[in-house]
């Protein structure tokens, strides 16, 4: 539970933390931040749900944080059958797991988040994941199915995430 708050804490304040006047996604104290943004989620047919984010990573501390719109890879430094580290590639070709975050929004205004995930590792691989939603406060766990090596998988959720952080990621 304190790594939960530790977590709101850190984004709260990553904006600021991490502030650097930096035109480009560019190495920063061995980070790389996407640029501030403004999320737009479909919430029904009628709503909308928005916020300005500031500049977040896309890797930090082993942690992943996905928004709407992401496409992205990952790569793990994997040692003796286990993964000391996770990093941000954004050269999809080059990652041994790649990530794509979307909204889909139907016809009769309902929406869904999908979560497309491919493993391109010999090894299969279990993910935890949180998630904060519009309207709600706090945190809320989600599962990720295991990743079998060399295939795509996908997750979906029947509601807008603001934010999902896969954390955890480990050989199975």
């Amino acid at each position: 539970m304190k790594k939960l708050h530790l977590i709101l804490l850190f984004l709260a304040s990553i904006s600021i933390t991490f502030a650097a006047d930096d035109a480009t996604n560019k190495l920063v104290e061995g980070l790389i931040f996407r640029e501030p943004f403004t999320l737009t989620l479909h919430v029904d047919k009628e709503r909308f749900y928005e916020e300005k984010l500031g500049k977040i990573p896309f890797v930090y501390d082993g942690d992943v944080y996905l928004f709407k719109g992401d496409e992205f890879g990952l790569n793990l430094d994997i040692q003796d059958n286990s993964i000391k580290t996770v990093k941000y590639q954004q050269d999809l070709k080059k990652a041994d797991l790649t990530l794509k975050f979307t909204q889909e929004v139907k016809s009769d205004g309902t929406s869904m988040m999908i979560l497309s995930m491919h493993n391109n590792t010999k090894h299969t691989l279990n993910v935890d994941a949180l998630m904060t939603v519009p309207g709600k406060k706090g945190i809320a766990k989600t599962s990720i199915l295991p990743l079998q090596p060399g295939i795509s998988s996908f997750e979906s959720w029947p509601h807008p995430i603001v934010q999902l952080v896969l954390r955890n990621i480990r050989i199975a």
